[in-house]
């Protein structure tokens, strides 16, 4: 999984600097020394979201973007792919609350890592690397 520098945190924040909840969300990625993975798991056991730490086979932040896979790769997304992150965290936030039925809160946070993850890839690998039908 991919972890962050605090340089890139910080670069982060200035990105970011008018969305509070990805604000919120990067001072849990630096709580937990830029790791993604770790901080998406956090905010969401932290937030109530059920059967984060019950996952033995399978990372839940894996099993997440994987389900993220079929909603960012498809076509009317492909904007995306010129690395505009905010936009992307909306994108993920609307998905998580829609058809994972997160609260609209907890989706932003979750979000940002997620988000970040994918762009921190290229979205283009990401859709390649996450396809369910190779």
């Amino acid at each position: 999984m991919t972890t962050l520098t605090s340089e890139q945190i910080s670069k982060l924040r200035s990105e970011l600097a008018n969305n509070p909840q990805a604000l919120e969300a990067l001072e849990v990625i630096e709580e937990w020394d830029g790791d993604l993975a770790d901080a998406a798991e956090s905010l969401a056991t932290r937030n109530g979201i059920e059967g984060v730490e019950d996952q033995a086979d399978l990372r839940w932040f894996t099993q997440i973007l994987r389900q993220c896979h079929g909603h960012i790769c498809q076509p009317k997304y492909k904007k995306f792919r010129e690395n505009y992150l905010p936009a992307l965290i909306g994108v993920i936030a609307e998905f998580l609350a829609g058809s994972l039925e997160f609260k609209p809160l907890v989706a932003g946070l979750i979000a940002t890592p997620i988000a970040i993850y994918i762009e921190q890839e290229g979205i283009e690998k990401f859709c390649q690397s996450y396809n369910p039908n190779p």
